[in-house]
């Protein structure tokens, strides 16, 4: 068996520490992440957030969502124009 060794800097060790099960070798973790594409389901089962980070990662995916949903009622409503200047020009 081959074995690598790669240098992290402590931020990233501790990030990838939280995604790793806790019968779960480093070689087991990047094998199980870099396999087939990971659903949001997998992700949050894997997460390991205090009770502040979790509350922070809500709100950071509410933003997100709520600037997305602007996006979406832009491009409606400029679809809606379009067709109405298409229907009435014809």
């Amino acid at each position: 068996m081959v074995v690598k060794t790669i240098t992290v800097t402590e931020n990233a060790y501790r990030s990838i520490v939280r995604l790793k099960k806790d019968t779960e070798s480093f070689s087991d973790l990047f094998t199980r992440l870099g396999g087939a594409h990971s659903t949001a389901r997998d992700i949050f089962g894997i997460m390991k957030l205090t009770d502040e980070e979790s509350r922070e990662f809500k709100q950071r995916v509410q933003a997100m969502r709520d600037e997305l949903g602007k996006g979406l009622d832009r491009r409606m409503n400029d679809v809606r124009a379009r067709l109405k200047r298409t229907h009435r020009d014809n």
